[in-house]
């Protein structure tokens, strides 16, 4: 199984004191079990290191810290590349929706899981990713498809 994540499930299962840290823990363990296989996008990686570089914790995480978080998450779980052409085609979905701002970066999280054929996208905010018309199922962990590890 194919599961791409976007930025919401990333720094949940990345920080112990998030409040969603057991959902998306789940899916990037099970990634590193090698039950499924982990998608996301190359912008992720800027998205990541500025939500965990100003989370609002008891003590702040140090950014060479979080260089080293994303080096490991790299490491096992290489980024997918985004093309000029899926940009292009993440701005024509914002537009044919009638989204402005961020949304793009949504968008690009989107066509990216569906040009690997993923069979979900999972995030913490489904509603942003169902406006922009899917051709998978976005989800929230832990969804409808089987967890895994149980």
């Amino acid at each position: 199984m194919r599961i791409a994540l976007d930025t919401t499930v990333l720094v949940a299962g990345l920080v112990e004191a998030h409040p969603e840290f057991a959902l998306g823990s789940l899916w990037l363990d099970a990634g590193d079990r090698g039950e499924i296989e982990l998608v996301w996008a190359v912008h992720a990686y800027a998205e990541v290191w500025s939500v965990l570089t100003r989370l609002p914790l008891t003590e702040r995480l140090d950014p060479a810290a979080v260089n080293e978080v994303l080096d490991a998450l790299v490491g096992a779980h290489p980024p997918r590349a985004i093309r000029l052409e899926e940009y292009a085609l993440a701005a024509q979905r914002c537009a044919q929706v009638g989204v402005r701002s961020g949304a793009i970066f949504d968008a690009l999280h989107l066509v990216v899981a569906e040009r690997v054929g993923a069979d979900a996208l999972l995030t913490l905010n489904v509603k942003d990713f169902s406006r922009l018309s899917p051709l998978i199922p976005v989800l929230s962990p832990p969804s409808v498809l089987a967890v895994p590890g149980r």
